[in-house]
């Protein structure tokens, strides 16, 4: 991540349009395939079921995000995405390695990928999670989700 001032906050549901926003983005700007299609409604469900955290970067706003759902001794990522115009500037391993230094260890984490999203399967391979599952065409596109984990 660049040198630029940036803060991880707790999510609330006064962040939901700007995760919201950024879905939209991602959805309309991406050319890598991504998971399932994540509207108004179902990330805010998602907010009052789960938790989530998010970088906000200064002078940007909102950057990245993970929504996600604890459980005994895991947590599972639901959905995380960063905002096209900041991708590759080291925003979402930043939030992950935060998430990953306060995990208990014993805590799993859990979360799935497109199995075409090279980027994404880089990140998390790179950050130690392994690939643990494959769900055959899973997503509308005919792409299989990759289950991975760590912990």
């Amino acid at each position: 991540m660049s040198e630029e001032h940036s803060e991880i906050e707790v999510l609330t549901l006064r962040h939901l349009p700007h995760i919201v926003g950024i879905m939209e983005n991602v959805y309309q700007r991406t050319s890598t395939p991504i998971g399932g299609i994540w509207n108004r409604d179902l990330l805010k469900q998602e907010l009052e079921i789960g938790q989530g955290v998010g970088l906000t970067v200064e002078g940007f706003g909102l950057a990245a995000f993970i929504l996600f759902r604890l459980y005994d001794n895991h947590r599972e990522i639901t959905v995380l995405a960063t905002h096209p115009d900041r991708q590759r500037k080291g925003d979402m391993h930043f939030l992950l390695t935060t998430m990953l230094e306060k995990k208990s260890p014993q805590e799993r984490i859990w979360l799935e990928v497109h199995d075409r999203n090279q980027a994404a399967l880089t990140l998390y391979t790179n950050m130690g999670f392994q690939q643990v599952g494959r769900r055959p065409k899973y997503y509308r596109d005919g792409g299989d989700a990759l289950l991975l984990t760590l912990g």
